[in-house]
């Protein structure tokens, strides 16, 4: 065997083996958050003399509780599928890798990974049922109303569980991302300084630290972005301003514009946009934000076809790169179609200054590019000093 295919099989096996232990101390945790819920639940009183038709609803809303911290633990431990391709759940991680080897499909491995991880940790809560109510019917002091007590106070211990776990996984990943961000934008000479937005920048580290999957602040900026755009004109250029080397707050413009335009301040972060437009291998994977975006439009499960064909839609749309200087009484210097029917700028004017009447300065040149009677749809940061990118800690942002 080559030394390459030793490294894959090493890599494949290592990949096992941390999935494994994960399941192994995952499962631990796991009866013990059960059994201490359960437990603190059914001693402490709360409930002590309810009538069984109330433990009933009781046990029944911490079913919606812990199904809404599954359904956070089950996108948190498909990232780790996707960004690693370890789990904290074996089986998950098994039907995953079937699924991959014999269909490729996207939709399908995030489909299988999650059924398998569901269907694995509703099995082992299988036994507690079955203990509770075991022990309501050979006990004369723990009888079927305390039975179900005890299984509303589990189902919490499992959600506080599940929720815990994908928090511990988000921020793995963060920290993964940031990793390997390091390799690309090394920290400035001086300890604790700010880079340089213009000499230190990596449009690849950046990309690499926040735009692995969609996170929570941006599922919320996409998904207000996809809404506002339904009562924009269609069939009129869109100007996307301050894009950086992102592409995600484009593609949900691709539907109603007739064209969409990108302006951004440093031509570093234009060819990293060009490079994805080429379709060129190596270019960023914006899959996941497309596939979100077509999920605030309606679809519910996106397919690969139509996530490649917003891809493509995309690509054909954007007809224009141009550099963009919000310091400029015109910040598109008279290179653009100013004024735009709907223009978009999400962290762009707050990103580039801690000052606040510079801010307004800039925000009111932007908002200009709109001519009137259109539409402006912007997003900014709150309570931000600066954010890392790699080991440099940035001020500014993308656009000055």
């Amino acid at each position: 065997m080559s030394t390459t295919g030793n490294a894959a099989t090493a890599g494949v096996g290592s990949r096992w083996a941390v999935t494994s232990v994960a399941t192994v101390l995952s499962t631990v945790a796991l009866e013990l958050a059960v059994m201490s819920g359960g437990a603190l639940v059914a001693t402490s009183r709360v409930l002590n003399g309810a009538p069984h038709r109330l433990a009933l609803s009781f046990l029944a809303a911490t079913y919606v509780v812990w199904v809404v911290a599954m359904r956070v633990n089950l996108v948190a431990n498909w990232h780790l599928l996707e960004a690693t391709g370890t789990s904290t759940n074996v089986f998950s991680k098994a039907v995953y890798d079937i699924v991959r080897t014999r269909s490729g499909s996207r939709r399908a491995m995030r489909a299988a990974s999650m059924a398998g991880y569901l269907l694995t940790e509703a099995a082992k809560e299988a036994p507690y049922y079955a203990g509770a109510f075991g022990t309501a019917v050979v006990s004369d002091s723990f009888d079927a109303t305390d039975a179900v007590i005890f299984l509303g106070g589990a189902n919490l211990g499992a959600a506080l569980y599940e929720y815990g776990v994908a928090r511990l996984m988000g921020t793995y990943l963060a920290r993964r991302s940031r990793r390997l961000a390091c390799r690309e934008s090394p920290a400035p000479a001086t300890e604790h300084a700010y880079a340089s937005f213009e000499a230190d920048w990596v449009p690849k580290a950046y990309l690499a630290a926040y735009y692995q999957f969609v996170e929570a602040d941006e599922r919320a900026t996409i998904a207000y972005f996809v809404d506002a755009l339904r009562h924009t004109e269609p069939h009129q250029p869109v100007l996307v301003f301050g894009v950086g080397p992102t592409l995600h707050h484009v593609f949900l413009a691709a539907t109603v514009a007739s064209e969409i335009h990108l302006a951004e301040f440093l031509p570093a972060n234009l060819v990293e946009v060009e490079r994805w437009l080429a379709g060129e291998d190596d270019a960023h994977d914006w899959r996941p934000f497309v596939a979100y975006t077509l999920q605030c439009e309606g679809v519910t499960s996106p397919t690969a076809e139509q996530i490649r064909a917003r891809e493509e839609l995309t690509r054909s749309k954007v007809t224009k790169l141009l550099i963009g200087d919000a310091r400029r009484s015109n910040p598109l210097g008279g290179l653009g179609d100013a004024p735009y029917h709907t223009v978009i700028s999400g962290y762009c004017a707050d990103s580039a200054t801690g000052d606040k009447a510079t801010w307004e300065g800039y925000l009111r040149r932007i908002a200009g590019l709109v001519r009137p009677g259109g539409l402006f749809v912007t997003a900014a940061l709150r309570n931000a000093t600066g954010y890392a990118v790699g080991c440099a800690r940035c001020r500014d942002r993308r656009c000055p």
